[in-house]
């Protein structure tokens, strides 16, 4: 039997920090059952006049003046707490950033989250920073087009921030039930802008032509239909492009049935997911609404372009619960984890190690990105992961990095799990674990006897997490789901696009790694009520409730009025004049201008006086352009050097980020960059952890697994002797890799 649960009920947290992202951490835990305490900073918070949703995200928590006047009652009331998070964005005249190795040796058992603008302890970590200048000084800014950068509308290093702080958080809070010690996480704006880019930042020392990755200068299958509503499909799966191509006439005796059209890494970008002239040309023959259904009856996954809450009144939507509503009508994200316990006796063994999660086990049955991404935060924090896959590789493996980013640090079996035998390995191998992770569609997971209730008979105190498109019950349950449609559907496209521009994919995949660092966090805060109550935990984080939760700015008023997760510039340089990239003489430069002292700065250090309106909030176009036109006649480093000298914020907007943080010793130092070496590729570097605990050791250097490499290493512990693990490599059950790696190299 089971029902919903606040998984962390009994957690008590006290909200130090100012701005988007401890906000949103300090939500997820209120949501979770946590009793969040805040203390504003002293002279108020400025972050109410500049998110619409800001006094929405803090609804949850109770408020203590008292605390904020008085450092007495601040400690009197750390000394009561579990859980502390410090830190966040940085705004003009704003002190907030507080001394939290100081808090921590104060408080022994507290937890800390110290939210930065950069990482700790790093060159530069003191400077200035908002989303925007994270985004130009990491170089995320140039991860888009090759030629010139652009401001990502999703506020990627904000929520990269509060995800990978969440993640920390609740790792450190699982290492304190055993060994009864708090610490100090860490993470950063500047880390939270790393966070989209594992697929994409790497170096092989032999790579091959697997190697590469999605081109730059993409051009999405985004099409206008016959009546201007724009659609996103996707093709990849099973026969889907000569389904794709019979659905809409096109005579082409190329495409032959089973041709799935997978991207083709031979193309030019412009073709690389397809032939974009050619379908463009079909699909606006069509009007949209029998178009899609068309799609959908052919299993073709699709959805149409909507703006940003349009699709918060679907039926799915709704089932899934992601969006609430307050007592004053308003609605506004809720908790994009769904948990449900699972009655059991006992409670689970404490364990301690040098890294928090050491002892944990974890079956991951996932697939592509956002599955195994969630048990992958995990083997960094010390569990040991065992990646099944099917016998001949996962289809993420043609694209090595696509394979990597997710799986790197596990070790890896082949099985079928399509075969009885293979079943019950696979259920043998849960009953000795504690997690079970998947992100088959609606309905597979039972069918292979691998879903929650069939799990919990077998342990009644597993944590099994399942990860489908959409959801895991309701109308749209059995559709296919990719990161790309679902952009389209929550409306990330329409607010990406700018004003007057077509609908834009952002090339990061931000649903599906939100969709995994959800799970993530949905598993340690399992993880944590497990060990606290003896009960297993039944999760489910859809990408659908991912896609949503990363327009969490947003709120509906009562009179309908939708409000934040406003779009980016017709540009798509930056949110407002004020706050823009814009491009000097010899590169470009992140200026961000946010209280009227620094807009006055500004007006100054440019020269134009008297040719903009008096109130900075009400430029638009015209200013911009004027400050364009400025801008483009001054060298970026003399630029951003007046302006700092004025107060005003500025950053050069770096092309070569990737290379320059992955070949930085002190990266690797702290583990930003891992470093591990594999038989075929030889030494890679690439993106690591992206927080750092101050007690506990985070990360791995396990190399990526081969195909089955350590297939007969767990069945042997198991219990499997030889003859019984030859027998099964001979009926096909499982493979240990051995000709898929020959062949391989």
């Amino acid at each position: 039997m089971t029902d919903s649960v606040k998984l962390l009920e009994g957690i008590v947290a006290v909200d130090l920090g100012a701005g988007m992202a401890p906000a949103l951490v300090a939500k997820f835990l209120a949501d979770n059952g946590a009793r969040v305490i805040r203390v504003e900073p002293a002279g108020g918070d400025p972050f109410y006049a500049h998110y619409p949703a800001y006094e929405v995200w803090r609804r949850g928590a109770e408020r203590n003046d008292e605390a904020g006047r008085d450092p007495a009652a601040l400690d009197q009331l750390l000394a009561g707490a579990d859980l502390c998070i410090t830190g966040g964005e940085d705004f003009p005249g704003l002190e907030h950033r507080r001394d939290a190795d100081a808090l921590a040796a104060a408080h022994p058992r507290l937890v800390l989250l110290d939210l930065g603008g950069n990482p700790h302890g790093v060159a530069g970590a003191e400077r200035p920073s908002t989303d925007l200048l994270a985004q130009a000084r990491t170089g995320l800014c140039y991860e888009q087009y090759s030629d010139r950068p652009l401001a990502m509308s999703f506020e990627p290093a904000t929520y990269g921030a509060a995800l990978q702080g969440l993640c920390a958080l609740l790792a450190a809070l699982y290492e304190r039930e055993s060994s009864g010690r708090g610490q100090i996480a860490r993470t950063s704006l500047f880390e939270g802008a790393l966070s989209w880019l594992t697929m994409y930042w790497g170096e092989f020392e032999r790579p091959t032509p697997g190697c590469g990755v999605n081109p730059k200068d993409p051009y999405p299958l985004i099409f206008r239909c016959a009546d201007g509503q724009y659609i996103h499909l996707v093709m990849g799966g099973a026969n889907s492009k000569y389904k794709l191509y019979q659905l809409l006439g096109i005579d082409d005796p190329s495409v032959k049935p089973g041709d799935n059209g997978l991207p083709n890494p031979a193309a030019e970008p412009r073709n690389f997911y397809g032939d974009i002239d050619l379908l463009s040309e079909h699909v606006g023959r069509h009007d949209s609404a029998s178009l899609l259904a068309a799609l959908w009856d052919a299993g073709i996954p699709a959805e149409p372009v909507l703006q940003p809450g349009e699709c918060w009144d679907h039926p799915q939507v709704e089932h899934n619960g992601i969006v609430g509503r307050g007592a004053d009508g308003t609605r506004h994200l809720a908790s994009p984890i769904i948990a449900r316990r699972n009655k059991a006796r006992g409670k689970s063994e404490s364990r301690a190690g040098s890294r928090p999660l050491e002892g944990v086990r974890i079956v991951d049955l996932g697939a592509f990105m956002a599955g195994p991404l969630a048990s992958l935060v995990l083997s960094d924090l010390g569990a040991d992961v065992v990646k099944v896959e099917p016998i001949g590789g996962e289809a993420s493996r043609a694209l090595v990095r696509g394979y990597l980013a997710p799986n790197r640090g596990k070790r890896g079996v082949a099985i079928d799990l399509k075969s009885p035998k293979g079943l019950e390995i696979v259920q043998a191998m849960a009953k000795g674990a504690d997690v079970v992770a998947s992100n088959f569609r609606s309905g597979v997971s039972t069918r292979l006897g691998v879903d929650p209730a069939s799990l919990h008979a077998l342990r009644p105190d597993l944590v099994v997490l399942e990860s489908p498109g959409y959801g895991a019950e309701g109308p749209l349950a059995q559709r296919g789901a990719f990161d790309l449609v679902m952009q389209a559907l929550c409306g990330h496209e329409a607010r990406g696009a700018g004003p007057g521009n077509d609908p834009f994919w952002n090339r990061t995949f931000m649903v599906d790694a939100t969709g995994g660092l959800l799970g993530a966090i949905g598993l340690l805060a399992a993880l944590i009520y497990r060990r606290r109550s003896g009960n297993g935990v039944g999760l489910t984080v859809p990408l659908l409730n991912a896609g949503i939760f990363l327009l969490s700015e947003l709120v509906q008023r009562p009179d309908g009025r939708f409000e934040g997760a406003d779009p980016v510039n017709a540009t798509r340089t930056g949110y407002r004049p004020t706050e823009a990239m814009y491009e000097a003489s010899d590169g470009w430069l992140a200026i961000v201008a946010r209280d009227d002292a620094q807009r006055r700065a500004l007006v100054e250090v440019l020269g134009i006086s008297g040719r903009v309106a008096p109130d900075a909030q009400a430029w638009g176009e015209t200013e911009a352009s004027l400050i364009a036109a400025v801008v483009s006649g001054r060298k970026v480093a003399e630029l951003a050097a007046a302006l700092e000298a004025f107060g005003v914020w500025a950053e050069p907007c770096r092309k070569d980020g990737g290379a320059a943080v992955i070949a930085d010793p002190a990266f690797e130092t702290r583990g930003t960059v891992r470093v591990s070496t594999h038989p075929r590729f030889g030494r890679i570097r690439e993106l690591g952890s992206l927080y750092t605990l101050s007690r506990s050791r985070v990360g791995n250097a396990r190399p990526l697994h081969e195909i089955g490499e350590h297939t007969g290493e767990v069945l042997r512990e198991l219990g499997f002797d030889d003859a019984a693990i030859d027998a099964l490599l001979a009926e096909g059950v499982v493979s240990d890799g051995q000709p898929a790696r020959a062949e391989a190299s």
